[in-house]
């Protein structure tokens, strides 16, 4: 112990049990202090904490779009407890539902002359009787709407300025979030896509995240690796089963999308995550992409076509009627 006595500033002595137990939390501490350090065999982003989600904040979208209308209005007015969460329809729990429900949807009750044929007539906010029911007192209903407002609404504060937004949204033609128009009396509404998670090849709890540091809508932070891509398909008559056409486009550039070659989305799995309005949603659509090509800082766009067999043409998600905070969403960056 004279070497120990030496090196001492205690007043008393370290007996050869104490030692041993001070080395082994030294050792401890050493080992868990080099848990995330990179080596020559340690997968560089294991250190890095990935959100259980990457899903965009709607409320700082342009207020003319209908995604920025549920965030703002729909859900936190609307989506109430024994309301339109679901109980009955209008159904605004999210933005594909409310949607969905609401544009060149049959009114089931109506007033004294029925009047009114359809919730939302686009182009037509007279004809729509979701307007009539936020402005007036309709005998036969239960009244202007919202019946009660919840306390993490501020409708009775922004009230006009909200039904002048969707006063504007139903003129310009009641387009959906991606600024694909309805058809005038088309009762059946083309697909969309309600939900994107991307996560590292047959990864099902780890997804890849924005950079939660930056300002606004930021690309998904991806390796240069082969990545699952999964989109939540919703469409207003078919399941998402159902739904026939599912691609996938990717490219460096957003005009290159066009002559880029698509790859199909598979059904054969599922994965349970959040959609773009915060519910726990089960995704069916699945596809991958291989993107151990591309350099760090390398940017990548996506576009989805989607068809339920009643179009004309496929509809692209984001299309080039997307606004680009809307296309944003679908932008990966290699880390």
């Amino acid at each position: 112990m004279q070497e120990l006595l030496l090196l001492e500033p205690y007043p008393y002595s370290i007996d050869s049990n104490e030692m041993k137990r001070f080395l082994y939390i030294v050792l401890f501490l050493i080992i868990a202090a080099a848990s995330c350090k990179k080596n020559e065999t340690e997968n560089p982003f294991d250190c890095i904490n990935r959100a259980d989600n990457s899903n965009p904040d709607f409320g700082a979208i342009n207020e003319d779009n209908f995604a920025f209308l549920h965030e703002s209005v729909f859900k936190p007015t609307c989506a109430n407890s024994g309301c339109h969460d679901g109980t009955f329809e209008p159904e605004f729990r999210s933005i594909s539902s409310a949607y969905n429900s609401l544009v060149n949807h049959p009114v089931i009750s109506n007033d004294e002359t029925n009047s009114y044929s359809k919730r939302v007539t686009p182009g037509n906010y007279n004809e729509s009787f979701l307007y009539a029911r936020l402005t007036e007192f309709i005998p036969n209903t239960s009244g202007i709407m919202p019946l009660e407002v919840d306390q993490n609404s501020d409708w009775n504060t922004l009230s006009s300025t909200y039904i002048s937004l969707i006063q504007s949204w139903i003129t310009a033609g009641a387009p959906d979030m991606y600024g694909n128009l309805p058809g005038q009396g088309d009762t059946n509404l083309p697909p969309s896509i309600d939900g994107l998670v991307i996560l590292p090849e047959n990864n099902t709890t780890s997804p890849y995240a924005r950079d939660p540091d930056e300002i606004g809508l930021t690309p998904i932070l991806v390796d240069a690796a082969i990545i699952d891509v999964w989109v939540l398909v919703t469409d207003d008559q078919l399941a998402s089963l159902d739904v026939p056409v599912t691609e996938l486009k990717s490219a460096a550039t957003i005009s290159a999308l066009t002559t880029a070659t698509s790859v199909a989305y598979s059904n054969s799995s599922t994965l349970n995550a959040l959609d773009f309005s915060g519910n726990n949603t089960t995704f069916y659509h699945k596809t991958s992409l291989d993107l151990s090509g591309y350099s760090s800082g390398d940017v990548i766009y996506l576009r989805n076509i989607l068809n339920d067999g009643e179009q004309d043409l496929d509809i692209e998600i984001p299309s080039e009627n997307s606004s680009a905070v809307i296309t944003s969403i679908f932008v990966v960056q290699i880390l």
